[in-house]
């Protein structure tokens, strides 16, 4: 009853004249709906819809004209400008913002690790959620991951020195996860420097190599170390 795309991958009128076409010509019989009372409306999601070639934009019109109690479809874009203006105009428009971000200024949203709680499996502070959003850039895709993410986020600031290299090895996230947020967190902070560079720099060609494990590691717990270093010298400046 649900037919999706990506038009990203799929973006020409021959794409949807051999998929979206003979999925609506299906009959009900064929879908063995004996009660056509109960019938639902059969659902076209087209995502990056933006991307269709014109011809393809168009080519749906014909599908806009049947009632939506039959044919529901659903356009998902990055750019509403780049959808055709006869779309457009026969579509509801609804926008999804990312969240609103509070400023790190505010006395609401300052780091610190007293203003944390002392469990992930508690709820987190207004300054946790706030990194959340920071570091996923307010990707709405990522929401079903943040239980996990704000538990690694609580992770990096709480974990005893000698509990960081236990951590790693028991998380099911790839190094190179845990190296971005780390960057993307210093970098929100203004306390990245060289020196925290310079570890990256090296550990990240035996990530690429897949080599040396007992070395990746090490590294990473330097990088998180000096990641708790200088997140306390900034929470008491």
């Amino acid at each position: 009853m649900c037919i999706s795309m990506n038009a990203a991958d799929e973006r020409s009128l021959e794409a949807i004249r051999q998929k979206i076409f003979p999925f609506l010509r299906a009959s009900w019989d064929a879908l063995q709906i004996t009660d056509r009372d109960t019938q639902k409306p059969r659902f076209i999601i087209l995502d990056e819809c933006e991307t269709l070639t014109e011809a393809a934009q168009l080519s749906l019109q014909t599908i806009l004209d049947k009632d939506p109690k039959e044919v529901c479809v659903i356009l998902i874009c990055n750019s509403q400008s780049r959808i055709h203006q006869k779309l457009r105009q026969r579509l509801l428009r609804i926008r999804y913002d990312p969240p609103i971000i509070r400023p790190l200024g505010n006395s609401n949203t300052r780091w610190s690790k007293e203003g944390m709680n002392n469990s992930p499996a508690k709820s987190v502070s207004q300054s946790q959620r706030d990194a959340f959003h920071e570091i996923t850039r307010g990707d709405l895709r990522l929401t079903s991951k943040r239980p996990e993410i704000e538990a690694r986020l609580w992770s990096y600031l709480h974990n005893h020195p000698d509990e960081i290299l236990k951590t790693i090895q028991a998380s099911n996230t790839d190094y190179m996860t845990i190296l971005t947020e780390i960057l993307l967190l210093m970098n929100l902070l203004f306390i990245l420097d060289e020196k925290v560079l310079e570890v990256i720099n090296l550990t990240l060609p035996l990530i690429y190599a897949n080599v040396k494990p007992e070395l990746i590691q090490s590294q990473i717990k330097q990088i998180l170390l000096l990641w708790q270093q200088k997140f306390d010298e900034h929470a008491r400046s």
